[in-house]
């Protein structure tokens, strides 16, 4: 009997195996499996901006999915290296902002009346980082210069600075878009795989 069994299973499964379609070498099947892989792995790790220059700011439309876009479309967030700006006072014309809500936990609930948003303004850059001595319209709840002093309630840096390395910090801040859509957003790095500096790196959602 247990002979009969094991014909009949591995009769079944030879039939089984001989209905799947012999993948041929130009199916494209493996590199389509792999172009996914890359894509979910890419997405897991956050968004990336090359923000390695000093002297020009990358812009970012969260609602076209992070596109970079001009400094005259719709935008959002701007970055140039560590500094961050949102659409808003000194910075843009759009009804954004920053605020910090507190909190570490990226995947926590949030309805974005965590926080009351603050607006851009001009502040010295100066005080940690590879820029020193500049002015810049920058949102002061992500990006207060170090040396700020005292440094206002609600106020601070996305990082931290010691010995030269920026680490950024597991802050989680509600960010309001150009339009007033609020976004939950947390800083992950601030190199890229190369290890060069000007890469800040962040995952985000809308709310």
């Amino acid at each position: 009997m247990k002979s009969l069994k094991v014909i009949l299973i591995g009769s079944f499964l030879s039939t089984i195996l001989n209905c799947i379609p012999e993948k041929t070498s130009d199916d494209g099947s493996a590199a389509a499996m792999l172009l996914l892989v890359t894509e979910a792995v890419s997405a897991s790790e956050g968004t990336t901006i090359n923000a390695s220059s000093t002297t020009t700011w990358v812009y970012v439309n969260l609602k076209a999915n992070a596109a970079i876009v001009g400094a005259g479309d719709v935008w959002d967030l701007r970055f140039k290296r560590y500094n961050i700006g949102t659409n808003s006072g000194t910075s843009g014309t759009g009804n954004g902002g920053a605020c910090n809500t507190g909190s570490t936990d990226f995947s926590a609930t949030y309805t974005g009346s965590e926080c009351t948003k603050v607006v851009d303004m001009q502040l010295s850059s100066s005080g940690g980082g590879p820029i020193s001595g500049s002015t810049e319209s920058i949102n002061p709840v992500i990006s207060a210069p170090l040396d700020l002093d005292p440094m206002p309630a609600g106020y601070g840096t996305w990082y931290s600075y010691s010995n030269t390395i920026l680490t950024a910090k597991a802050t989680v801040y509600i960010i309001t878009g150009e339009n007033g859509a609020k976004y939950v957003l947390q800083m992950l790095d601030y190199y890229n795989a190369a290890g060069t500096s000007g890469y800040p790196r962040f995952r985000w959602r809308k709310l």
